[in-house]
């Protein structure tokens, strides 16, 4: 009898982990395949912009080399540092399977499934730690992963570097938790949830650095915080800068040597009556102004503030406060103008902050269903299937309406801007190229130092952000009337080519970006040239005639030295967490 229910016991154990697995692999599927349903994507702009990185990193993996950090593939093709400045480590989730599979469409699908595996992992990881129960643990994760802000982050804006830091927050905050518990791993969690976020988007890692910077300030001016935990935190902070010591290096270095144009500035906050409308409607539309968590989630924050009308005690309470505090920050209701040519503007949306709620929301909750010894099989199976319904059904409507507007393109006349914006967008195999080429930015192209006084009075005058965004590109030094001297031959991932015909021997601008700290080759019908930097771009003596011309980074530095320092550290890491991991097991 003993043996039996010893094995019993024992089958139990070794089945939970593999349910836990299953469960995780089929929400992952679940949140994934709508946006792929009829074998199309509906693509955004900085969806664009991630198709040409991708791009860039695929062909250069493809051929056995490190990416170069200036991309020629896409942004019109000009040589824009885009991989040195946009980290692009954690991109490889995307890569990899484009390097496996033939079809980019199916390799892009297989990303982002890849992707919601990441983030329903990390939210499983913080809420079971957190959680005193499994049904507790299920309803954290699932409150998190179907987060309707969550799939507009992914399919509506397709910010995969914001979905990234998103991804990634849970094993930041995770980290934060063990540390106040006085849990060596916590060092461990906290630099790799930042550290993978510094690999992702720099500015998540900003906003996150000061989230953990103000949540450490409160528990130091509450006498919380003691010398064990600061050194934790400089352990970690330590640890943190040796896993992205490639990602930042780059972005320094490149900061150092170049005075370059940043993304649009702008500070564009929430407006709460095109938010509740959208709300109301389960729209997830791109929008600045109408982003949202969904209906579902909405209603447990406010739920969550409603009771603290009537529980006083609990922490839990502090993490509700600090979601809704956030949340009415993210309005605009504040004279955020007066912001305006501040560092502040590097946010350029206040929705961004919905990342940060969604994540207060999530702890709050767990905390609250904590205090309350909750354990009610059914009202768990109902609001995890409302959330689930509300995240999905969203999904489904935008994506329906972008199969709507590419069947209506069809039926009207190929010249109108309206009828090829909706064409482009239903992304497919046959014009994923044509995505590849299409978006060119202002940012990280060498500024014009002439017009930025101009442009910042300018923008104090005006808020809305397709005005700054105009303004923005007028400080690009870089003359586009001279790039219709030129036509594009072809690109990969460290090289463009380029014909020219001219009347006379003159030195012309090429058609390229001319960073200081980058080692061009020129070729002309295959001679070397020598060139020279010109207001942003660069310069060279072109002879009569017809002419190839052929620019190179080849033999630019690529810091791979950088990146083994980065690859070094998460390896050491692991080994030393794994076997601290199996010392504390046997005790």
């Amino acid at each position: 009898m003993l043996s039996i229910r010893f094995k019993r016991i024992l089958t139990s154990v070794q089945a939970k982990p593999i349910i836990n697995v299953l469960i995780i692999l089929v929400l992952a599927f679940v949140s994934s395949y709508p946006a792929f349903t009829g074998h199309f994507f509906a693509l955004s702009n900085d969806g664009a912009i991630h198709l040409a990185r991708l791009e860039s990193l695929y062909q250069a993996f493809k051929v056995g080399r490190l990416p170069s950090l200036v991309n020629f593939i896409g942004f019109n093709n000009s040589g824009v540092a885009m991989n040195a400045m946009y980290p692009w480590l954690t991109m490889m989730i995307y890569v990899i399977p484009r390097l496996l599979i033939q079809s980019p469409m199916l390799a892009l699908a297989l990303g982002f499934f890849i992707m919601n595996t990441i983030t329903i992992t990390n939210s499983y990881l913080l809420a079971k730690y957190l959680g005193h129960s499994r049904l507790i643990t299920l309803l954290g994760l699932i409150t998190y992963q179907f987060n309707a802000y969550h799939f507009q982050l992914m399919y509506t804006r397709v910010a995969i570097g914001e979905a990234f830091g998103y991804a990634f927050l849970p094993l930041v905050i995770l980290g934060l938790f063990k540390i106040w518990n006085r849990e060596k791993s916590g060092i461990f969690w906290l630099s790799i949830g930042m550290s993978l976020v510094a690999n992702s988007h720099v500015l998540s890692l900003m906003m996150f650095t000061i989230l953990v910077g103000i949540l450490e300030t409160i528990r130091l001016s509450s006498r919380k915080m003691d010398l064990n935990e600061l050194k934790y935190l400089m352990l970690s902070v330590g640890l943190t800068i040796l896993m992205s010591f490639y990602s930042l290096f780059n972005v320094i270095d490149w900061i150092l040597h170049n005075k370059m144009v940043s993304p649009t500035p702008a500070l564009i906050g929430l407006d709460p009556n095109h938010e509740f409308s959208r709300i109301l409607s389960n729209d997830i539309t791109e929008s600045a102004t109408g982003a949202h968590m969904g209906i579902a989630i909405t209603f447990i924050l406010i739920y969550l503030l409603a009771q603290l009308l009537s529980k006083t005690t609990g922490s839990w309470r502090y993490w509700a406060i600090g979601a809704g505090s956030i949340f009415i920050l993210a309005q605009n209701w504040l004279p955020t103008y007066k912001l305006i040519n501040t560092p502040a503007t590097l946010i350029q949306f206040t929705m961004r902050f919905l990342t940060i709620v969604a994540m207060g929301t999530t702890i709050a909750l767990i905390l609250y269903l904590n205090h309350n010894n909750w354990h009610m099989p059914a009202t768990a199976i109902f609001i995890s299937l409302f959330v689930i319904i509300i995240g999905l059904t969203g999904v489904i409507q935008f994506h329906s309406q972008n199969k709507s507007n590419y069947l209506w393109s069809l039926a009207h006349h190929h010249s109108s801007f309206i009828v090829n914006q909706f064409q482009i967008r239903h992304l497919t195999s046959k014009n994923y190229y044509k995505n590849v080429q299409r978006m060119d930015v202002p940012d990280y192209h060498l500024k014009n130092p002439n017009v930025e006084r101009a442009i910042k009075h300018a923008l104090k005058r005006d808020l809305n952000f397709k005005n700054a965004n105009r303004l923005n590109k007028k400080t690009v030094a870089f003359d586009h009337k001279s790039r219709a001297k030129f036509k594009f031959i072809s690109a990969n991932d460290q090289q463009v080519s380029f014909k020219l015909h001219q009347s006379h021997t003159k030195a012309l601008k090429l058609p390229v970006i001319g960073y200081k700290n980058v080692n061009y080759q020129i070729k002309v019908n295959n001679h070397l040239v020598k060139y020279a930097h010109s207001q942003g771009q660069l310069k060279a003596n072109l002879p009569a005639g017809h002419s190839k011309i052929t620019v190179s980074i080849a033999n630019n530095s690529r810091h791979g030295w950088a990146l083994f320092i980065t690859l070094f550290a998460y390896i050491a890491s692991l080994l030393i967490f794994s076997s601290h991991w199996r010392i504390g097991a046997r005790h």
